[in-house]
């Protein structure tokens, strides 16, 4: 309904421009003839809009991603404007360039490290904390901040993580040993 209004209040304000603005023939008419819309008018167009938009859905939750990026169809390019400088340094894998970023801010957290890399049928993206501190305080820090973003995770102990639940993305924390606490984010290329 509010769609609705929103195109018949901007069909009025294109009617008062066209007619302020006038023409220079002398034999045009000066104003332009009002159409009322009766009530089966509004109705269809009502019907019409909700088919239109038949298949969206309105909800009130976050999208797992990370800085923004939560489709498989970032580029690096994403990831610079994303984290707002170039890679500190790029390396080789498996036949995969990772490109990584020492010390990034996300959120109210602080990774020792974030590494991206890209595929054929998505891109990860993992995010380690290293150090001194304790595994379970860190991992505790990012499980509170993680689930305050994107809602309660599945999992407990030493493994957690959030489904998109609208496609196959998903965010996974991991303890990997005894000084390493790891958050990866996965997106798929829809197929």
């Amino acid at each position: 309904m509010k769609k609705l209004l929103a195109l018949l209040l901007c069909c009025i304000l294109l009617l008062c421009l066209l007619t302020a603005c006038g023409s220079d023939d002398a034999d045009a008419p000066t104003e332009a003839p009002a159409t009322e819309l009766t009530p089966a008018d509004i109705e269809t167009e009502a019907l019409a809009s909700d088919a239109a938009t038949e298949g969206t859905e309105e909800h009130e939750h976050t999208h797992v991603n990370y800085k923004g990026l939560q489709t498989a169809d970032y580029t690096i390019d994403d990831v610079v404007a994303a984290e707002g400088r170039e890679p500190d340094f790029t390396f080789e894998a498996d036949n995969t360039t990772y490109y990584a970023y020492n010390d990034v801010t996300l959120n109210d957290l602080t990774f020792t490290q974030v590494q991206f890399s890209f595929s054929d049928t998505g891109n990860r993206i993992s995010c380690t904390c290293s150090g001194d501190e304790d595994t379970a305080t860190v991992t505790e820090r990012i499980l509170q901040s993680v689930t305050a973003q994107f809602g309660e995770p599945s999992g407990s102990g030493s493994s957690y993580s959030w489904h998109d639940g609208h496609t196959s993305n998903y965010a996974m924390l991991t303890v990997l040993n005894e000084t390493t606490v790891q958050l990866a984010f996965y997106f798929y290329a829809e197929g």
